[in-house]
């Protein structure tokens, strides 16, 4: 192996280290804002329920855009977080493996994981149940003392995010949103 190819591995090795960092670090703060998302909208919606006497129900719709917003965040931290992923299967692997003793066809640690079997769909799919759940008591909330001056205006744009909020989670919209898969 040539001085140059060493050279190169090594480098792409020692940006690839630092990118873990990064990664590392950005899935612990997705976790925590997850973790907050939790705790508020399932506390908001328990105080706001158990004081229906003195709040009026519409309130309910605040927990509903509270995990609407915070679901866009969360989303935020996954693309960048797919992205270091991208850069790092794309052009960081295939160099520290040309640079290195390991057969071609060895899978790196992002190459490995673009194999189906070690995807997980869960954690998006439950976190997305949440926001489910807040919308659905949101709507309710709406319907109850519908007034057209309140109701609709919040009804459309709860339905609007919510919208949005599900296309960006299934990734129905990537092309517009940047598809980072298409890096090469």
């Amino acid at each position: 192996m040539s001085d140059s190819k060493k050279n190169a591995a090594d480098i792409c090795w020692n940006v690839l280290v630092e990118l873990r960092k990064e990664l590392v670090e950005s899935q612990k703060i997705r976790a925590q804002v997850i973790g907050f998302k939790i705790t508020l909208v399932s506390t908001g919606i328990g105080v706001i329920v158990a004081n229906l006497d003195k709040v009026p129900i519409v309130i309910l719709v605040v927990p509903a855009f509270a995990a609407i917003f915070l679901d866009y965040l969360i989303q935020s931290y996954t693309f960048s977080i797919r992205r270091i992923g991208v850069y790092c299967r794309e052009y960081l692997e295939p160099k520290i493996l040309e640079g290195s003793e390991l057969p071609g066809n060895f899978p790196l640690w992002e190459r490995f994981m673009t194999r189906p079997k070690a995807r997980q769909h869960f954690s998006m799919t439950g976190h997305l149940g949440i926001t489910s759940l807040a919308v659905t008591a949101a709507l309710f909330s709406l319907f109850v003392n519908f007034r057209w001056s309140i109701s609709l205006p919040l009804l459309l744009a709860l339905i609007w995010l919510f919208y949005l909020d599900v296309k960006v989670h299934t990734g129905i919209d990537r092309k517009r949103l940047g598809n980072i898969e298409e890096v090469s």
